[in-house]
């Protein structure tokens, strides 16, 4: 059901809402493993290479299109805080819009350049027909990916965090299937198993899409919400493309620190890899509550509500601080459990330097969880610019321990890369937040 967060306890909302995100950011890791595991079982390895490849390309594609949808969202809960049933749908229909344009425009783009950058990248040959496959089926499914999200975003934004958690699931059950099915038994490949995923994603937003028009009235646009209102194009650009941007200079600074890794060979690669496998469960609890913080702040913006604002970031505070507690002492009594997962015994360079970075990750993680929850607190104030250019600092102090500390330091330098990235996104996300809520203090003084 929707949630107005305007009243009650924000620690509890902000928790409660949290709950269903952190559930559903899990499932989504898994959700992304089936691809991998089920073409490195039944097709081969350089399938399984192939679909590595693919992913992190488009990681920057998919990226920009989650960003965008994020960013809607954050305009739809301002007004649904605000308590403008016209804006809310008005929000909607110019997210649609907005949505179908701009991931055209990425779709044609990934479509025509696809194969040139694998090319820039110096994909192996044995292996570059299954990444091109595998991308240009993503790419032109991109639009079931958009829509997707954007439904759910827009639960979210009206404060039902549970809903998009059960159609995700949903989502999860059908894409092993269907993936099993086209790869396992009909063995069409890597074809099969992106197929499976973009048909998966179809099914799940059609019936997103159909129980929540029907079940919320307040966003069933009427007849006069779909004419284009260019104030709130511009609006929704001014907030979402920034948002997109982001998740575009982030996988810019990923390629660049993997490619130093990969000058120290297949076993160091092997272990960073498994550090960041464990490391993505880590980050889904911050990204889980960054949403509820997000959505949280963009209502009490919405409703003018300056002190719930400040309430909120001290209990995303306590809550991430909580978070960084539980789940890293989890991860320090039982690494030997999850490494396991992914290497055996006899690896022990690999395990050496999975534990390495984790050892000097993991004492930094509580500045990770800041820096992901404030940056998208100080986004739902409709700050932008400072969130985009903290992805630029992060591009910085990764190129830095790639180019420099690694040749210093070696892989302990590529370690302290992320970690330095990380204070010096977080020194300008927590400053913009301090400004940000002086003027909305005057703002907000002045005007009751």
């Amino acid at each position: 059901m929707a949630k107005e967060m305007t009243h009650g306890k924000p620690i509890k909302l902000i928790f409660l809402f949290m709950i269903p995100l952190l559930i559903g950011n899990i499932v989504q890791q898994l959700y992304n493993m089936a691809d991998s595991v089920i073409v490195g079982k039944f097709v081969g390895v350089n399938a399984l290479a192939g679909v590595g490849i693919a992913s992190s390309l488009l990681f920057m594609s998919m990226g920009f299109v989650l960003g965008l949808c994020n960013g809607f969202s954050v305009v739809l809960a301002q007004r649904f805080g605000a308590g403008s049933k016209v804006g809310v749908r008005r929000s909607i229909t110019t997210s649609i819009y907005l949505g179908l344009f701009f991931t055209t425009i990425i779709t044609i783009i990934s479509v025509i350049f696809t194969r040139s950058l694998l090319v820039l990248i110096n994909t192996p040959e044995e292996v570059i027909d299954s990444a091109l496959t595998f991308i240009l089926i993503s790419s032109y499914g991109m639009f079931s990916l958009m829509s997707y999200n954007l439904f759910s975003g827009i639960l979210r934004a009206i404060g039902d965090s549970k809903t998009p958690l059960y159609f995700l699931i949903f989502s999860a059950i059908l894409n092993a299937i269907f993936n099993f099915l086209a790869v396992a038994i009909f063995n069409f490949g890597v074809a099969g198993s992106a197929m499976s995923t973009v048909v998966s994603q179809i099914i799940s937003s059609v019936l997103c899409a159909l129980h929540m028009f029907r079940k919320y009235e307040i966003i069933r646009p009427k007849k006069t919400d779909w004419k284009i209102n260019w104030p709130y194009v511009w609006l929704h650009i001014k907030i979402g493309f920034p948002m997109a941007l982001e998740f575009a200079v982030t996988a810019v600074g990923i390629i660049i620190l993997q490619g130093a890794i990969n000058n120290l060979g297949p076993n160091i690669v092997a272990g960073f890899t498994t550090a960041m496998k464990i490391e993505n469960i880590i980050i889904a609890a911050f990204i889980a509550l960054a949403s509820a913080v997000s959505t949280y702040t963009a209502q009490n913006f919405g409703a003018r509500n300056y002190k719930r604002i400040v309430s909120g970031a001290k209990s995303n505070i306590i809550i991430g601080m909580l978070v960084c507690l539980i789940f890293s002492l989890v991860l320090f009594l039982f690494w030997d459990v999850f490494v396991g997962l992914f290497v055996n015994e006899g690896e022990f360079e690999v395990r050496a330097a999975a534990k390495q970075y984790m050892l000097i990750a993991i004492l930094n993680y509580p500045v990770l969880c800041l820096l992901i929850t404030f940056r998208c607190l100080v986004q739902s104030l409709g700050r932008t610019v400072v969130p985009v250019l903290a992805g630029f600092s992060e591009v910085a102090m990764r190129s830095i321990g790639a180019f420099f500390l690694s040749n210093v330091l070696g892989f302990t330098g590529i370690c302290y890369a992320p970690v330095l990235s990380w204070y010096a996104a977080f020194f300008m996300i927590i400053t913009s937040y301090i400004f940000a809520i002086i003027k909305l203090k005057k703002q907000f003084t002045k005007k009751c």
